[in-house]
């Protein structure tokens, strides 16, 4: 708000001198003159050599506009009286439209009582909003202290940081915003090459809106005949779905397959994923037959991977969100939701966060596929339990093993298709070099978890 003062609060090396920094050299890209005063911190020269790095740091005219200046004569010889005066002319001699004060939590040093303090914030607020211009007051505390001219301030933004595991995490969090609706909580941030980044909660930006009635929505077939029989001719146009399954069931090739299909018919797809790179996803493609590479190549797949190392899950899901409005797939697989979970850092989180996603994606008309393990490898009883994250798809397709004589069979079934009709058999299915191939009747699956020796409907090709 034009005219507001606005506290920044946070521990040394939370990154408010660089905020400061980037909304300056924002106002000052927009033509605004902007005011940067220095209380007791490091030197000019030093931060203006350290900002050169960040690519919102301006040159030319834009690095005049923001003027740097020091307090630190002013308020050991006249006091706040002195500085508050000395600020107020600065401000009108320059029509700056923003002054930063960085190291405002000195200030209080220089008071002679907590009265004095909050008299001088009080002034400050008073004359800047009669000259039209914004205060930024950047200063070093705890969150749980409470800075006495708290209530004075027209909002308060803290940055704090917190230990998971091994890593220092950062986040943005909205106290107080006077007159102003604002989004509640903590939201991730980080300090990039770009200067700083804020990725607000999906869940807390995505509001619920009712998506259209399940009749009369086209069907998105995976290409693969027995298995477009048993989920009648394919997943409905913008629902979810989780493939679930033990490692190596074929969960990557059958959103592979389902990509694939969309694509040989010129709609275009995004596959997101962490444990293959693009190359290594396109090879495996190629070995089962599905030719996704002139696909990339032409730009109609995107590829989007992150190894599963040190995974910010707020700016990877806005980055998947993005890349979905940029490039406006019909079809979508998100592979590997076992290693999204693992980089959670607030408990129960995932469901609520990929149901945001779903809800995006859905009224996009986007049909999504997600992939996820289950901890069984192999068993002939259908006993499974679902991830959390199952609760927010419409669809689930199980694929898993049983072994039989030393020999490891898979069997896919579809446990839930909501609002539709499904095959509720268990059927048997092969990956071989010329792709996936479902059985045509459940006789080979029966026959697989009974043990009895029966002739079955599908042979597995030579791989």
């Amino acid at each position: 708000m034009p005219g507001g003062v606005y506290l920044v609060s946070g521990p040394p090396g939370a990154g408010k001198t660089v905020l400061g920094n980037h909304i300056a050299h924002n106002v000052a890209r927009n033509g605004g003159t902007v005011v940067f005063a220095t209380i007791l911190v490091e030197t000019h020269d030093r931060m203006v050599s350290q900002l050169g790095e960040f690519k919102f740091f301006g040159s030319g005219d834009v690095a005049e506009r923001v003027r740097y200046l020091s307090v630190y004569d002013t308020i050991m010889e006249e006091g706040l009286d002195g500085t508050l005066v000395f600020l107020r002319h600065t401000v009108r001699d320059t029509g700056a439209k923003l002054l930063v004060v960085d190291g405002a939590g000195r200030l209080e040093d220089f008071a002679e009582s907590e009265i004095a303090f909050r008299r001088f914030t009080y002034e400050l607020q008073i004359q800047l909003a009669a000259l039209g211009c914004t205060c930024l007051l950047l200063s070093d505390q705890d969150i749980h202290y409470q800075h006495p001219i708290e209530m004075h301030v027209d909002g308060i933004f803290r940055l704090e940081e917190e230990h998971v595991g091994a890593r220092d995490v950062r986040y943005f969090h909205v106290q107080k915003l006077r007159g102003r609706g604002f989004l509640r909580g903590r939201h991730a941030m980080e300090i990039t090459d770009a200067g700083i980044e804020i990725y607000p909660r999906l869940e807390a930006i995505r509001t619920e809106r009712p998506l259209s009635v399940t009749e009369g929505r086209d069907r998105k077939p995976f290409g693969i005949k027995g298995l477009d029989q048993m989920v009648r001719g394919g997943l409905i146009m913008g629902s979810t779905t989780m493939l679930l399954g033990a490692p190596g069931a074929g969960k990557t090739i059958l959103g592979l397959h389902f990509l694939g299909e969309g694509l040989n018919k010129g709609e275009p797809a995004l596959f997101v994923g962490f444990n293959e790179s693009p190359d290594q996803l396109l090879a495996k493609a190629e070995s089962v037959a599905l030719g996704l590479r002139e696909h990339y190549d032409a730009k109609q797949l995107r590829i989007l991977w992150h190894p599963p190392l040190e995974l910010l899950i707020d700016a990877w899901s806005h980055e998947v969100l993005r890349l979905a409005q940029e490039h406006r797939p019909t079809r979508i697989v998100i592979d590997g939701l076992s290693d999204v979970e693992k980089q959670e850092f607030f408990v129960g989180r995932l469901p609520t966060l990929l149901a945001a996603l779903a809800n995006e994606f859905g009224h996009m008309n986007i049909t999504t596929v997600l992939t996820a393990e289950n901890k069984g490898l192999v068993g002939s009883n259908l006993d499974v339990t679902l991830p959390a994250p199952s609760a927010v798809v419409e669809n689930v397709i199980l694929l898993r093993y049983v072994e039989v004589a030393s020999q490891l069979h898979r069997l896919v079934s579809v446990l839930k298709l909501r609002e539709s009709d499904h095959d509720t058999s268990i059927r048997e299915f092969f990956i071989s070099r010329t792709g996936v191939e479902v059985s045509h009747t459940f006789e080979s699956a029966e026959a697989v978890l009974t043990g009895v020796g029966r002739q079955p409907s599908v042979r597995p090709r030579e791989a």
